[in-house]
């Protein structure tokens, strides 16, 4: 019986070749696009899980809460917590502290090379985590100063082909130190919300650790937890003993966050890593089912409509004692057929596009298809559910119709049939017009904040990370410091130059409300908040183009500066002032004692955005310091390539020991949205992949149910008809399904565009335009496919059509 079922099904497919074509290629689009998706939330759903107990490590976060609510969510701690906690809490078993650095210089022979992939941990760190250890013993790695621990590719960057255990390495920040090599690790996976190349002991720096102690969280804490653990318990507990370690009237308190929900749930500043957000990974799942959904749509749809011209076939079936069964059973091996057919393709497809795929994401997602067992149990699965889903309705419909009913043509007025077609067609345009929108939505918004005015020039603008030195060298690097600043401003390309220690694009050092606080002296009660203090010199506004709304810049003749602040006016806007002019000469204070320090304000400049316009800009601080971790160059367009070989020249003669680091302003702002930039082009990209499958089915649809209208057609151009008016009247059907998704979509797309727009605090109007756009484009698509088909049968000689009538 199969056989025969299988033989009748392949005569059927190549007796309709374009139908099957259109079938077969609607599935491979829709099933690929599925599962390309589908790999990628899996990947990014697949963060830290690698580790053993990944489920019972926790991340210790210091939340700022002011009047009950939170004000600053911050992945850092303090370096004494975890042995704090884990004498407090029976149900933590370990922790492990680390400290990220921002860069280290190590000598690799006659080079010195800038590392940004250097973590100090404690010894505890590959207990607790399990990376891949290739040699050495992880019980008692880095449990002595000045040790190291590199990766594979680490290793052979600085050994080549050698055994790197046991040899040392130059380590020339701050003062020169020579660091053993005592492991060696797999290189860190792409699925960790913390990427390291080289592991230093925490036991190097254990005198900057003793000066932190409570005084400021710069650490990452990690614990792992006993599996019985109840994590709310412990998050109850734990604002009692951040007072018993921070004071009474801190505002800090410590908070647990799964390992596992970093990547996708974490909305915490000072994060290691740019993490990935839940909200996109949701929509791109929404996306993935729409192309799914939207390819069985079309089998199902196109297989009703045809079901008035098999029904002759199933008609002679009956009478000669074919049973219901086996009608449904024919007609699922057909639904089979199709999908197995689209199953093939869709690998193929899936193959052909992954290397584009891997690159759209940024992440080596999949290297291969075909070993990989996931995507070939998926590829199955929703094979055998779409043979079914598909092909059941129709298997149904199709086996159900009566010998009489045939003969005397009723299924053709069937009001079930029509209603099944419309309301599949509806659900289609729905589906387009969601993306439609939201694609445009989404590309505006980055459009947006890439465009946005931030508050400053910074065009043809470079930042330098100027070199580290020892407290003790401080005069003398100032000396050589003033001397290559002063070289760089002779320059012909060079229009100016300023001191800044954390750059724009970037994080900045913090002061909590852990000390009571911010207040204007005699003037304001005291704010419990998150201030963020940078330093500068006294050209940096002219540099930058920074705004002073009342007050003076800093200046280098007058001694009194550098004890001087100046505030930005969200600093203002947080104690509740409004005239910038009334706090100049006013002394503002940190912490709650009133003999801690005063400082003067001496300015107050514009607000200017420092990072991404998914936060406000901070209240902050600036003092005025000669000497800055780093420094912006302001360049000449015409001359930028000479000038850029000139300040390299400049650094080598001023700096040997420290290779130069430099990049582009406004090219660091645009890689603070590449996640958004890559979210957008996914969406985009699959959105294309949808809409060419339903176009796709709406042209097999139209070309079906015109080709059935041919004699009507004729008798219609007979009486006078133009092909326009013929046109015209045929679309009527679908303009009005049109409308009915619009009105269906627009509300979808208002809360679930609104939603993924509310993660921005600078953010557009929900673009009313936008929808409209999006409903003329659908519009056109729809016309253009419709009236092709209507226009190829409106043009055919009636004598033709209607000859046999």
């Amino acid at each position: 019986m199969l056989k025969n079922y299988l033989k009748v099904g392949v005569r059927n497919l190549l007796k309709h070749k374009w139908y099957t074509l259109i079938h077969v290629l609607g599935l491979a689009i829709g099933l690929a696009a599925f599962l390309l998706i589908d790999q990628y939330i899996g990947f990014e759903k697949s963060y830290d899980k690698f580790h053993t107990n990944s489920d019972q490590i926790y991340r210790l976060t210091t939340d700022n809460i002011v009047d009950g609510k939170i004000q600053v969510r911050d992945a850092m701690s303090f370096a004494p917590s975890g042995a704090a906690l884990m004498n407090d809490l029976p149900e933590v078993l370990s922790y492990t502290t680390t400290l990220k650095t921002n860069s280290v210089v190590f000598r690799k022979g006659a080079e010195v090379v800038e590392e940004k992939g250097l973590l100090a941990v404690d010894s505890s760190f590959l207990r607790l985590f399990h990376y891949p250890l290739v040699s050495g013993n992880a019980e008692d790695l880095l449990s002595k100063p000045n040790t190291i621990v590199l990766t594979q590719s680490m290793a052979e960057k600085y050994f080549g082909s050698e055994d790197p255990i046991g040899q040392s390495m130059e380590m020339l920040t701050g003062s020169n130190t020579e660091l053993e090599v005592v492991g060696l690790l797999e290189d860190t996976p792409e699925n960790t919300h913390y990427k390291f190349d080289m592991l230093f002991s925490l036991k190097s720096v254990q005198e900057q650790i003793q000066q932190d102690g409570w005084n400021g969280y710069n650490y990452y804490t990690y614990l792992l937890l006993d599996k019985q653990a109840d994590l709310a318990a412990l998050n109850e507990r734990l604002p009692a003993l951040s007072r018993k370690y921070l004071g009474e009237e801190s505002k800090l308190v410590f908070n647990l966050q799964p390992v596992e929900s970093i990547h996708l749930h974490s909305d915490f500043t000072f994060e290691p890593e740019v993490h990935g957000s839940a909200k996109a990974v949701g929509f791109l799942s929404i996306i993935s089912l729409f192309i799914l959904i939207i390819a069985w749509v079309n089998y199902t749809n196109l297989s009703t409509a045809r079901a008035l011209e098999r029904a002759k076939e199933v008609g002679l079936r009956k009478v000669v004692g074919a049973r219901k069964k086996q009608l449904i059973g024919q007609f699922l091996t057909e639904s089979l057929l199709i999908n197995f057919l689209g199953a093939i393709a869709a690998v193929l497809l899936a193959k052909i596009l992954l290397p584009y795929f891997n690159d759209l994401v940024g992440k080596e997602i999949l290297a291969t298809i075909w070993g990989n067992q996931d995507f070939l149990l998926k590829l199955g699965g929703f094979f055998l559910l779409g043979t079914f889903l598909a092909g059941a309705y129709p298997a149904v419909l199709l086996s159900s119709f009566k010998p009489i009913g045939i003969l005397r043509g009723r299924f053709s007025h069937s009001k079930r049939g029509v209603f099944l077609r419309k309301a599949l067609v509806v659900m289609q345009f729905t589906a387009s017009l969601i993306l439609i929108a939201g694609t445009m939505i989404i590309y505006q918004q980055i459009n947006y904040m890439t465009g946005k005015d931030l508050g400053m020039q910074i065009d043809q603008t470079i930042g330098i990370k100027n070199p580290s030195f020892d407290s003790d060298r401080e005069a003398e690097f100032a000396s050589k410091y003033e001397a290559f600043s002063n070289e760089l401003l002779r320059l012909d390309g060079v229009e100016s130059l300023a001191g800044i220690s954390s750059l724009p694009g970037g994080g900045s050092s913090n002061i909590s409300s852990s000390s009571g606080g911010v207040r204007i002296v005699g003037n304001t009660d005291r704010v419990e908040a998150t201030v963020y203090i940078n330093r500068m010199d006294d050209r940096l506004l002219d540099a930058l183009s920074i705004e002073l709304e009342a007050g003076r810049n800093f200046d280098r003749e007058i001694a009194a500066d550098t004890n001087g602040i100046i505030v930005n006016e969200a600093l203002l806007g947080l104690l509740g002032i409004s005239d910038p002019e009334s706090v100049i000469n006013q002394k503002l204070q940190f912490g709650r004692n009133e003999d801690n320090t005063q400082f003067p304000i001496v300015g107050v400049i514009n607000n200017f955005n420092r990072t991404t316009l998914k936060n406000q800009v901070e209240p902050t601080v600036f003092f005025y310091s000669p000497l800055t971790r780093s420094m912006v160059l302001k360049l000449s367009d015409e001359t930028i390539g000479s000038t850029l070989a000139q300040l390299e020249g400049t650094w080598d003669r001023f700096f040997p020991n420290a290779p130069l680091s430099y990049e582009f302003l406004d090219q660091r702002f645009e890689q603070l949205y590449i996640e958004e930039k890559r979210f957008g082009q996914l969406f985009a990209n699959f959105s294309i992949l949808a809409i060419i499958v339903a176009t796709l089915g709406l042209f097999g649809l139209a070309a079906f149910l015109s080709n059935q209208r041919t004699k009507e057609v004729g008798v219609r151009k007979v009486l006078g008809a133009s092909v326009s008016s013929i046109i015209v009247l045929f679309f009527k059907d679908y303009l009005w399904l049109i409308l009915l998704a619009v009105v269906i979509g627009m509300p979808l797309i208002f809360v679930g565009m609104n939603e993924w727009l509310n993660n921005y605090h600078y953010r557009i109007s929900f673009p009313w335009l936008s929808l409209i756009l999006a409903a003329v484009l659908l519009f056109s698509f729809a016309f253009l496919t419709v009236g092709y088909q209507t226009y190829r049968v409106a043009i055919l000689n009636p004598a033709r059509t209607i000859k046999d009538e």
